[in-house]
């Protein structure tokens, strides 16, 4: 048997750990708007976290975004995750608007810093990150230029799954490190996230481009959801089977539109605790479509490391 099936093979048999936080997840409100952390006595830095569209602060608490601050928490970082002004509509943070004075966004988050250097073991020389998903990529860009530029210790930023902000754009790329994820199969960012990583590098900015690969079909990939053990993780695998998209060995055999289709009014089973959202991710992150993962913990970690 060829090494990469055997591997496979032993996948199939075994289970992930289900992804939880490695540390207490404190949640208040600042300003009447939703704030979740995670930050030790001494951080060696603090993480702003931004949700896409239509999202919340709860972006924090989804089993990739834990994933990824797991890893950070494990070296020492603190993070911290709140939502846009905007929570009719679309939910947005607003991207166009590149002053702290004047930004709605960038103005709370400017006092929401001043609150934790108040509360918490962050300090006005705390380095300062930044992790932003699709509309919060966006986000990410403007908070990380902007609180640069008005004298932050913004160390690095990792912009998931979107491009930078328009104001970024147009001072010729993004003047922090950065640490760009997309995904082959997200046609509405790939083209995009990677002329935005090479402005930035032709900027001479440390930055670094990671394209998110298609994973083949496993049981073993369900049981990061908490709740889902071994043998509820081989029924959602066995729904997903029977549509067809997938072979046998878990290689993607149907288009990825029709796929996309078939997956939209499939009923997945679900254990107690868990969530069709929550398993529908899993598959959105195996397809490698517009979705945050945790695939890059590490390396994005090494990458802040580097810059603190």
């Amino acid at each position: 048997m060829p090494l990469v099936f055997a591997l496979l093979a032993t996948l199939v048999l075994c289970a992930c750990e289900p992804v939880v936080p490695v540390a207490p997840v404190d949640t208040r409100s600042f300003e009447g708007f939703t704030v979740h952390s995670s930050i030790p006595e001494d951080p060696v830095g603090i993480v702003y976290l931004f949700h896409g569209t239509h999202g919340s602060a709860d972006f924090a608490l989804k089993i990739e975004t834990l994933d990824q601050t797991n890893e950070l928490v494990e070296r020492g970082y603190g993070w911290v995750a709140t939502e846009s002004t905007e929570r009719t509509g679309n939910r947005r943070w607003q991207v166009f608007d590149p002053s702290i004075a004047t930004n709605p966004d960038l103005a709370r988050l400017s006092r929401l810093h001043a609150d934790l250097i108040d509360t918490t073991g962050v300090d006005s020389a705390t380095p300062i990150f930044g992790i932003g998903m699709s509309n919060g990529a966006r986000m990410v860009t403007l908070f990380g230029q902007a609180f640069t530029l008005a004298g932050y210790p913004v160390a690095a930023v990792a912009p998931f799954n979107g491009r930078a902000a328009p104001s970024v754009r147009a001072a010729g790329g993004l003047s922090v490190p950065g640490f760009w994820v997309t995904s082959i199969n997200d046609s509405g960012s790939l083209a995009q996230v990677i002329a935005d990583q090479q402005d930035s590098a032709t900027l001479g900015v440390p930055t670094r481009l990671m394209i998110r690969a298609e994973e083949p079909l496993l049981p073993i990939r369900f049981t990061r959801v908490p709740a889902v053990d071994a043998s509820e993780a081989a029924a959602v695998y066995a729904a997903l089977l029977g549509t067809g998209a997938w072979g046998s060995d878990g290689t993607r055999v149907l288009d990825l539109e029709v796929t996309v289709e078939l997956l939209a009014g499939l009923q997945l089973p679900t254990a107690t605790g868990a969530t069709p959202a929550q398993l529908r991710n899993q598959v959105a992150a195996i397809l490698a479509v517009h979705q945050f993962v945790g695939f890059y913990r590490v390396a994005l970690a090494d990458f802040f490391d580097a810059h603190r």
